[in-house]
């Protein structure tokens, strides 16, 4: 099933593939794709061009984490972003979502900035030696007070 946003069209039937595709995209993955279940939504265009991978979800919490990939920078926009978050906060009620990203990945912190994640904390060494993770969240009433209500 696609959601036609005007620009790309939202992708949620191929979760299995839209995952292994982050994945490859992601480098601090190194394409071993993702542990435990995860749900994901892509981004198209001709081809995928972004994907989300929701994983590491505590129902009990209200908190999911996501990584994201992208190939371009047309999927970041206002409705498409809405589309993507609008599955764990309100499909999962989750009150935060939060992500991981290597201080090294100046533009995936860029664009976490953009679509309106802020930093929560560091986590010394996570993807390695010196290479440090910066953890980003982004809680309901942001999202709906950025995006609007549902």
């Amino acid at each position: 099933m696609a959601l036609d946003t005007g620009v790309a069209d939202l992708v949620y039937d191929q979760s299995a593939e839209i995952a292994k595709w982050v994945a490859q995209n992601i480098p601090d993955i190194d394409g071993q794709g993702f542990d435990g279940p995860v749900a994901a939504i892509g981004v198209a265009t001709d081809r995928i061009i972004a994907g989300v991978v929701f994983h590491d979800y505590q129902k009990q919490y209200g908190t999911i984490q996501l990584s994201m990939a992208a190939t371009s920078p047309m999927w970041a926009r206002q409705e498409i972003i809405k589309g993507l978050l609008a599955y764990p906060f309100y499909q999962l009620d989750c009150f935060k979502i939060w992500t991981a990203t290597s201080r090294f990945n100046d533009r995936a912190l860029k664009v976490n900035k953009h679509v309106g994640f802020t930093q929560e904390a560091v986590l010394a060494h996570q993807f390695g030696k010196q290479n440090h993770a910066v953890v980003m969240r982004m809680l309901r009433p942001h999202f709906e007070k950025r995006y609007g209500e549902n």
